[in-house]
């Protein structure tokens, strides 16, 4: 697991790095290579990792063979580094070879979680299930993103939007959710307190994915605001989890727990505004009308970055402990750990709100705020990346 954090946080780093250098001087594929970098080779990576880790602790059995971990991070980071020189030099070739790379990596990452869930004597489907319908989702939208880059005509409809939903909220998505009914409660030390709502839960999120790549690749608008409305669904189910794990769980809660369940707040948010919107303007003007950065900003900013960055502070720790058992886990300060998660939520709540043009002189401090938190955030989480590769040294 280690290996894969260290490799992810470095494509995060070259992500931010690119959107830097682009905002300084734009060039024309600035901003794709910054996505690229930040989602496909960093976030990515961090769910690979993260999600054989939990199905592995879940299911009570030995982690993948080494080899079959070399190779998916061989895969994925050679696939990441090729797809990010094809595509703005416009090589058809290689582009294609880089998006076979990929699929096979993500092929034996396939192939690790069926050979564990098949060693393991504990009948545990949730484990799985979860990372399955994310990693097919995915691949699709590594089909539909190879598409684009090519410059394919797409005449059915809106091929983005579909490579949109596939992507973040198929893979990003269907794994973030679904490893935080586990996840959560481990963070709070509590139990899953509504076991059953999991299956509401994962029966929305797929349902919704598959009904929103098909209603915009098709251009079907009552399928896509089905799909919208099925993703709220599934957020209430998994807002009703994690509240209860907040209510029941012992004082001072850690940061990494206030930052995660902070997070879903914005989660709700942005799939009830674009639902909203879908009902209101039509679907196409959820992802493309005036709501379009609010609702980028809740899910994107809001709900994906701050759980990945909750979920390394605590998850890096746990690395460093478990390699050093001189370290200690990071203690509660809860005076600091509520101000960062009160920044956090102001950051995101006005910039969300400036850009619906409620509060337009927020826009800039709302900014700020919201790049000081990351900052810091980001910063402990480097810290702690030190750490694993000088203390733990995570072998590869």
């Amino acid at each position: 697991m280690g290996a894969f954090f260290v490799c992810g946080i470095a494509f995060l780093a070259a992500g931010a790095a690119a959107r830097i250098a682009n905002a300084v001087g734009d060039w024309p594929w600035g901003r794709w290579l910054a996505l690229h970098l930040a989602f496909v080779g960093g976030v990515s990576q961090l769910v690979i990792g993260a999600s054989q880790f939990f199905a592995g602790a879940f299911l009570a059995t030995d982690p993948p063979p080494r080899a079959l971990v070399r190779a998916q991070l061989a895969s994925w980071n050679v696939g990441a580094i090729v797809l990010a020189v094809a595509v703005p030099a416009r090589a058809a070739a290689p582009t294609w070879i880089a998006v076979g790379v990929l699929l096979a990596g993500l092929g034996l990452y396939a192939v690790a979680m069926v050979a564990m869930r098949r060693r393991s004597l504990r009948r545990a489907p949730w484990a799985t299930r979860w990372y399955a319908a994310g990693a097919g989702f995915l691949a699709l939208g590594i089909v539909a993103g190879a598409l684009l880059a090519r410059g394919v005509a797409w005449v059915h409809g809106d091929l983005l939007a579909a490579h949109m939903a596939l992507n973040l909220a198929g893979w990003f998505g269907a794994a973030i959710v679904g490893t935080l009914h586990t996840f959560y409660p481990s963070l709070t030390q509590t139990p899953l307190r509504h076991p059953r709502l999991q299956g509401v839960a994962l029966a929305g999120w797929a349902g919704g994915v598959l009904s929103l790549a098909l209603g915009y690749g098709w251009s079907l608008e009552w399928l896509a605001l089905a799909g919208w409305l099925a993703l709220v669904l599934a957020g209430l189910a998994l807002s009703v989890n994690v509240a209860a794990s907040v209510r029941a769980a012992p004082r001072p809660l850690s940061l990494p727990a206030r930052v995660v369940g902070l997070a879903q707040l914005f989660l709700l948010a942005g799939l009830l505004l674009a639902a909203a919107t879908a009902i209101d303007a039509g679907p196409a003007h959820a992802l493309a009308g005036s709501t379009r950065a609010a609702v980028g900003t809740l899910l994107v900013a809001g709900w994906i970055g701050l759980t990945v960055l909750g979920s390394l502070l605590h998850l890096l720790a746990v690395v460093v402990r478990v390699r050093d058992f001189s370290s200690a886990m990071p203690i509660p300060r809860p005076g600091r750990d509520r101000l960062l998660a009160l920044l956090a939520a102001l950051g995101v709540t006005g910039l969300a709100l400036s850009q619906l043009a409620a509060l337009a002189g927020w826009r800039v401090p709302a900014t700020i705020v919201l790049l000081g938190v990351y900052v810091l955030l980001g910063g402990r989480v480097g810290m702690l990346a030190a750490r694993v590769l000088i203390r733990a040294r995570p072998s590869i």
